[in-house]
């Protein structure tokens, strides 16, 4: 699915003493299958623009379009594209309702009407896309799962949908380092083998290194920077100027380089970080 953001505006309260403009004219293209990862401080609109993505919100002005069809519409069209965009909330396991992980993972495509059998393979596969055993989990009670566990199950709910767009909203916020890196692995699995477009909405810019190809910086309701992602999150003055901190690797070269390494700065993990100390170290004597 091809997404075009055209000059869209939000605002919030309008003609209140409240209102506030959440985004200001933003402008985006998102093709099929790409990774993206949009930050952003806080308040700077980011879950505001993925609800545009996702149809969930009318624009002030400017529209976002879905294969070319404006997703705010309240058409047949519309209503058809809106339902290929899956969104996760942050902390989506506050939604989960049902009795059984079964039924939580087959309430949406279910509600498509599909059959029986198609609902139970797309259960077993979307459970097995996030790391949990069918046979072992099928029958549980989410509510006496672990956090992580229900964040699995409410991701592997909207999987089981087969979207062509997935967007997450903050998806690691609450788990632990090891969630959190097993959830990213997972999701990267899922990308690979579906092809299908995916969006992150994160301040955790070390994961987002890991993710994403592309990374779009938003900064009071504008777009700031769009570019390869690690082109934009190695430009710690950039990150900075817009309230946000660079991923550990490039503070940590950012140093270096200020103690008088010749070292570069846009390596985004600690392999990288390990393999350009190594070198110097090698060749410069240092350490």
């Amino acid at each position: 699915m091809h997404i075009r953001v055209e000059d869209l505006t939000h605002i919030y309260a309008r003609g209140t003493p409240a209102e506030r403009v959440a985004l200001r004219g933003v402008n985006l293209e998102i093709g099929p299958g790409e990774r993206v990862g949009i930050s952003g401080p806080t308040g700077s609109g980011k879950s505001t623009l993925v609800q545009h993505i996702a149809g969930l919100l009318v624009p002030a002005a400017g529209q976002v379009l879905l294969d070319g069809v404006p997703a705010h519409r309240r058409t047949p069209e519309a209503r058809a594209r809106r339902r290929q965009v899956g969104l996760a909330f942050q902390f989506p396991e506050t939604q989960i309702f049902e009795v059984t992980v079964f039924r939580e993972v087959a309430f949406g495509p279910r509600h498509l009407g599909l059959g029986a059998d198609e609902i139970a393979a797309r259960v077993r596969w979307a459970l097995e896309m996030v790391g949990l055993d069918h046979d072992s989990f099928a029958e549980r009670v989410p509510f006496a799962l672990s956090g992580g566990e229900m964040r699995r199950v409410a991701i592997a709910g909207i999987l089981a949908l087969k979207p062509q767009v997935l967007i997450l909203d903050e998806p690691t916020a609450g788990l632990d380092p090891r969630g959190r890196k097993e959830l990213l692995a997972r999701l990267r699995g899922w990308q690979a083998q579906t092809g299908a477009t995916l969006i992150l909405v994160s301040h955790h810019l070390d994961e987002m290194a890991g993710l994403v190809d592309r990374a779009v910086l938003l900064a009071d309701g504008q777009v700031v920077a769009d570019g390869p992602t690690r082109h934009i999150l190695s430009d710690g003055a950039r990150l900075r100027a817009v309230g946000l901190s660079p991923p550990p690797a490039v503070a940590l070269l950012e140093a270096l380089r200020a103690a008088g390494w010749p070292v570069r700065t846009d390596a985004l993990n600690i392999e990288e970080v390990v393999a350009e100390i190594a070198q110097h170290v090698t060749t410069d004597g240092h350490g």
